[in-house]
């Protein structure tokens, strides 16, 4: 299970898209889930108000043969905070407990079902679940913990290197920088995340090593 954002800029989210497609394909993984938020608004793309989009069957023979119905990669939108606006990344921090208990109740929907084509009728539920960024390694966490299911973190930026870094410039208070940016919730959350983690995947030489 994937967690990230649609609200992130094209190679990001295309970023995002593709793992979640090539999971799908690899030998012994049955259906990955990608969560984001649900929004429907004039502002964004009407897809983003949509529950469920498949990007794949998960394997790749034309027909999926021997493959059941859920099988395969899927963005699942989730409806937290307000539905019907877009929301920057530093306003969603107080809807993340609130998108936790809603994709709780998708996997354990999503246990049954895969219960029922893969389990011989027992639960089947993730073996991993990893978040992309601040606000979804928060709820990979919490999730994680919720679950006892092992988390992977890719933090792709961290936030006490943008506090820095913004510090460094002068051009703003540590205030002013938190309140614009909601910047001490982000490294909570990061902190959180890390402590969390399984694993942690860099994805630049400076994450490795500045980050």
């Amino acid at each position: 299970m994937e967690l990230g954002r649609d609200s992130d800029t094209g190679g990001q989210i295309k970023y995002v898209v593709e793992l979640a497609r090539a999971l799908a394909t690899m030998p012994g993984v049955y259906r990955v889930d990608l969560f984001t938020r649900q929004v429907s608004s004039p502002e964004v793309d009407w897809s983003y108000g949509e529950p469920t989009e498949m990007l794949s069957t998960g394997s790749d023979d034309a027909d999926g043969a021997g493959l059941g119905e859920s099988s395969g990669a899927y963005i699942v939108r989730i409806p937290f905070g307000p539905r019907d606006k877009y929301l920057p990344k530093e306003l969603l921090w107080p809807h993340v407990q609130e998108f936790v208990d809603r994709a709780l109740g998708h996997i354990l929907n999503m246990s049954k079902a895969l219960g029922e084509e893969i389990g011989g009728g027992q639960p089947v539920w993730p073996y991993v679940i990893h978040g992309h960024y601040a606000d979804a390694g928060d709820a990979a966490a919490l999730l994680s913990g919720a679950l006892n299911v092992p988390m992977v973190l890719t933090g792709h930026s961290l936030g006490r290197n943008k506090l820095e870094q913004l510090l460094k410039q002068g051009r703003q208070s540590k205030e002013d920088i938190n309140s614009t940016y909601r910047i001490m919730r982000r490294i909570e959350a990061e902190e959180l995340s890390l402590d969390t983690a399984e694993l942690v995947i860099t994805s630049t030489k400076h994450e490795i090593e500045e980050q």
